[in-house]
């Protein structure tokens, strides 16, 4: 559980759905406490809290101070828009709009299980990106911080390997193309950017903008040190350069950025 009534969200700095569940609690100003994860080395830990020792293990988690342990960025979201600390917030699940947002998070989903398969792919396929990875506590290791890294990956590939397969590089630009052509047919809403759903911020529009990270990851004051976007979709760059732009605007005027993380961006 949480301490002293405070969430504790376990999740991962580069994860897409740690950062889907980050925004929703950010958006509702909910205070919590973060416990980082890394693949391999705290799984051991994350099962004996959880004392889960068959299903499949991932990132976000996170422990409630009275209503349990949450496994999904969805049902994090959810269990965000209940407990609002800002008054005044958008709802992120309007009443009898639950099913069109969960709709959207699929599509999300579909995009960005593509994403992390190819990611995987050619982070194996070039040692020298593997090199980036090695967390600055192991890279006093040299080579075997490399080659700690290549098992992490290689076990990533194994333990994800059936939602890779159900997606596809023609499902993804299906979902990114579709995205677009909604947010082109919507008007502004009252924060000036056209939704998904509705005429104001909803889930939907956080799962999707995320998912874009597959074209054009975050940079500063979002994120300090952004990885390059999927070279898969470096061809689509202009295609989906205003779907890019919505993002980024998305996050400018809905997702918080902490104080500290403004410096170090300056």
């Amino acid at each position: 559980m949480g301490k002293k009534g405070v969430p504790e969200l376990v999740s991962l700095s580069i994860s897409a759905w740690s950062l889907k569940a980050r925004f929703a609690l950010k958006h509702h100003a909910i205070k919590y406490r973060t416990t980082p994860y890394m693949p391999l080395i705290s799984e051991l830990t994350l099962r004996l809290r959880l004392w889960e020792w068959r299903r499949k293990l991932t990132v976000p988690i996170m422990f409630t101070p009275s209503d349990g342990v949450l496994m999904q960025s969805y049902d994090i979201a959810r269990w965000a828009d209940a407990h609002s600390a800002r008054p005044g917030a958008e709802v992120l699940f309007p009443p009898g709009k639950e099913a069109e947002i969960g709709s959207w998070n699929d599509k999300s989903d579909a995009v960005l299980f593509y994403g992390r398969a190819a990611l995987v792919e050619s982070l194996l396929e070039e040692p020298s990106e593997l090199r980036t990875l090695v967390p600055g506590s192991l890279r006093w290791l040299g080579p075997l911080g490399v080659a700690f890294v290549r098992t992490v990956t290689l076990r990533l590939r194994n333990k994800y390997r059936a939602e890779g397969s159900s997606t596809s590089l023609d499902k993804a630009l299906e979902v990114l193309r579709e995205a677009k052509a909604s947010l082109r047919a919507s008007p502004p809403g009252p924060d000036g950017l056209p939704h998904l759903v509705g005429s104001s911020l909803t889930y939907a529009d956080m799962a999707v903008a995320v998912a874009v990270q597959s074209i054009k990851p975050l940079g500063p004051p979002f994120a300090n040190n952004p990885r390059p976007g999927l070279k898969q979709l470096q061809p689509y760059q202009d295609e989906f350069a205003e779907l890019v732009a919505w993002r980024d605007a998305l996050f400018a005027k809905h997702y918080p950025v902490d104080s500290d993380r403004k410096k170090k961006a300056e």
